[in-house]
């Protein structure tokens, strides 16, 4: 029966400042007020109803309606956060006595220098005016973070483990207040104990001040988000240089040979755009001394996941990933298109596909010309 450490040990703030347990965890599922560090504090979400009820689910070996994402991912055999944290922080949730966060996710606010075609306005501060233009929505960049933030925070967390610090872009994202939370633990000597994980997007290397506050932490993983290569980069990353993040993946590996507590991987999202592409990814990521990526569903908005496509670009899906170089890494993707079905959405994928190509005057037909056959009208 399922049972999750996380409701008691981390806490997840989103680029809009939404807060919940982890960042797998679907707010959306609840009718109650979403917690926001906005107008919240940590002490209100710690007690708020949303939590509570995630809290007794659990206690009675029960999945938790917002938990869908794990469940889902350990049905289709795939390690879910849930049982990633278990292994990984096995020592610490053992001897756990409600003695504050183990671990936490935040996002300093949205602000970010591109416009993924897969992200959205509450995520990246760059995607301000074309969402305004498309959707009519305005959505103003976030700088959630108020003036007593760290030291709140750093209330909750004497014990801290790990830190995951994804975007925006980390680089770019409130980095006062990140430098000043990094201090915190260096001065109290309380960093050699703890992990960062930094989710970037590869288009800016870290300067000097922030490799001189990284010798002191246990260790430093950073996480290159790379969907695709080449012209696929920068029609997925747009307005990203495929040349300068090659070369910033590069000097990350030449810094790696230096630091010896720094870690790099590449996660891949699997969205409906990429999921036909995705040996380039991991041939590129082979070729230059890296691991496989990982790769990670991507689960919404509906219309942009990997099961949207329509039947006939789905059979040629599956035989590209069942019998390509690295089908044991596509395993699980064979089954999630094998069993889901969200192609109700199709209209809505190359409606929107379309819209933003016009304003950003890009051409999936050239980027993708395998997919795009598929996109096309039926005769």
């Amino acid at each position: 029966m399922p049972y999750c450490h996380v409701p008691w040990t981390n806490i997840d703030i989103s680029p809009k400042g939404d807060i919940s347990p982890c960042c797998k965890f679907l707010n959306y599922r609840y009718e109650y007020l979403v917690s926001n560090i906005t107008r919240n504090t940590i002490e209100e979400y710690l007690e708020s109803p949303t939590l509570k009820d995630v809290k007794r689910d659990f206690l009675k070996d029960r999945w938790p309606k917002g938990c869908d994402r794990c469940r889902i991912e350990e049905e289709n055999n795939i390690e879910s956060r849930r049982l990633s944290d278990e292994k990984r922080y096995k020592e610490y949730l053992d001897n756990h006595r409600n003695n504050g966060f183990i671990s936490a996710s935040i996002a300093f606010g949205n602000t970010c220098n591109l416009t993924c075609i897969i992200c959205d306005a509450g995520s990246s501060s760059r995607w301000h005016d074309e969402y305004k233009k498309i959707y009519k929505v305005d959505i103003r960049p976030n700088h959630f973070y108020k003036d007593q933030f760290v030291d709140n925070f750093i209330s909750f967390s004497p014990n801290l483990k790990h830190l995951d610090i994804p975007g925006g872009e980390p680089m770019l994202s409130g980095v006062p207040q990140q430098k000043q939370l990094l201090k915190y633990y260096i001065d109290n000597n309380k960093a050699h104990d703890i992990s960062l994980h930094y989710f970037t997007n590869c288009t800016i290397f870290p300067d000097d001040e922030w490799l001189s506050l990284w010798q002191y932490f246990k260790q430093i993983e950073i996480q290159l988000s790379i969907d695709g290569v080449r012209e696929r980069f920068e029609y997925l990353r747009y307005p990203g240089n495929w040349i300068e993040v090659e070369q910033n993946a590069i000097k990350y590996k030449q810094l790696a040979s230096t630091m010896p507590n720094l870690k790099l991987s590449i996660s891949t999202t699997v969205s409906a755009y990429n999921i036909g592409y995705l040996d380039e990814v991991i041939d590129w990521a082979l070729e230059n001394n890296y691991d496989a990526p990982w790769l990670g569903r991507l689960h919404n908005p509906i219309h942009l996941r990997c099961t949207v496509w329509r039947v006939d670009a789905k059979r040629h899906l599956l035989g590209k990933l069942r019998y390509g170089d690295h089908r044991r890494i596509y395993k699980p993707f064979v089954s999630y298109i094998e069993r889901d079905d969200d192609s109700q959405h199709f209209e809505t994928f190359r409606y929107n596909l379309l819209r933003h190509d016009n304003y950003r005057k890009l051409s999936f037909a050239k980027t993708f010309p395998e997919m795009f056959e598929f996109l096309r009208d039926r005769k």
